[in-house]
């Protein structure tokens, strides 16, 4: 009987661990989640993401210890890189690909050790100052020279740390680490045919905007602001819990009404007809969290500085995705639009959609040319320094 191999992905949300096992199809086999509570540490959260584990354990009756991880982190930083090589002989692509790879490593490792490598994306390729590729030529011949322009998404090294220290004690062994928020827009993006595309990913304790042109990212910029904030925003507002507050909130998630800065009360839902029955102006409610999103848009895009790097958004489309934007799924909702942008909508994601992001990724991670390295001794290295 031939053994059945599962990709296991999970994403490391701040309100919720998503857990999905594909096949070498990339269909779902297997999929759970839990709600994260924002009072425990990783550790002590930990406890549920192993409960799902022996969840799947148990329906394939295998040991489970690789798994491919999406998360997203305030501190996420993006390093923009061009590198040149000149050739005395023609060489393929392939094996300057592995060169300009390792340079890189070495440029991270020299210059930005505090930071751990998560994605290598590939900007544009330029062979002998004429050919110009959009992504990466796997069998073109360089007789000169080669340009290629790299985006570096990065993590800090101490938080990629502690969070491996808790899957390794865990048993887990994580093989590849990606930003939820690029996998998933660099996805989405990829099936819609729109030239120009940004997406605002309102999580629980962050925000992040990420601009693609035809199909290829500008930029990614995060700001500690997001849904939590919105739900501290009615609790202070209305003198109530947290808790009660939250619940406020989600009720418009199934409701259909309109969100705007004008005094108008659309239909009320029966979710609607509660919040009123708590003597809670529903106007207000509607004008706090619309302010605090607004704001959230706002904020993101000021500090991408979008004129000083010659990115225009007009006729640009915005969505909005992540779990602090699920309050806009069923309801129509006007911004103060100060970007042009050409529309603005809410679009709609699931837990499996966001995990497959994540096998996406590792996939493309897997077919790219890889580097073999290997340890020098202290005499190899001695000589080497030498050879500079």
């Amino acid at each position: 009987m031939n053994k059945i191999f599962f990709s296991n992905v999970i994403d490391l949300g701040s309100f919720k661990f998503r857990f999905t096992s594909f096949d070498e199809y990339q269909n779902e086999k297997f999929y759970s989640s839990i709600k994260v509570d924002t009072n425990k540490d990783l550790q002590n959260n930990f406890e549920g993401i192993n409960k799902i584990i022996k969840q799947a354990e148990k329906k394939f009756s295998y040991h489970i210890e690789d798994i491919i991880l999406i998360l997203d982190s305030i501190d996420l930083f993006v390093i923009d890189i061009s590198l040149t090589k000149n050739l005395d002989s023609s060489l393929k692509t392939n094996k300057l690909y592995e060169l300009l790879i390792l340079e890189l490593n070495q440029i991270v490792s020299s210059y930005y050790n505090n930071y751990y490598l998560s994605q290598i994306i590939i900007d544009k390729c330029i062979i002998d100052d004429e050919k110009i590729f959009e992504e990466f030529p796997k069998n073109e011949t360089a007789v000169n020279n080669i340009k290629v322009d790299f985006k570096l998404i990065c993590f800090p090294k101490i938080f990629i740390k502690k969070i491996k220290d808790h899957f390794i004690k865990n048993n887990l062994n994580i093989v590849n680490i990606f930003s939820s928020s690029y996998v998933k827009s660099y996805s989405y993006v990829k099936k819609l045919n729109k030239n120009k595309i940004s997406f605002l990913d309102i999580g629980l304790k962050k925000s992040s905007i990420i601009f693609f042109e035809k199909k290829k990212l500008k930029f990614i910029e995060t700001i500690p602001i997001g849904g939590l904030h919105i739900t501290k925003d009615i609790s202070k507002i209305f003198k109530i819990s947290e808790i009660d507050a939250e619940k406020l909130k989600k009720l418009f998630n199934k409701a259909e009404t309109e969100f705007s800065y004008k005094n108008k009360i659309l239909g009320d839902s029966t979710q609607i007809q509660e919040i009123i029955n708590k003597n809670i102006s529903i106007d207000l409610l509607k004008k706090v969290i619309l302010y605090r999103v607004q704001e959230i848009m706002d904020l993101t895009f000021k500090k991408t500085k979008i004129n000083s790097r010659k990115y225009v958004l007009e006729d640009t489309e915005l969505l909005l995705i992540g779990e602090g934007s699920k309050l806009f799924n069923k309801n129509s909702f006007f911004l103060n639009d100060r970007f042009g942008f050409k529309s603005i909508n809410f679009y709609s994601e699931t837990d499996v959609q966001i995990c497959k992001c994540g096998l996406e990724s590792h996939i493309i991670n897997y077919e790219q040319p890889k580097i073999i390295s290997k340890k020098q001794g202290f005499f190899e290295k001695f000589f080497n320094l030498f050879d500079k």
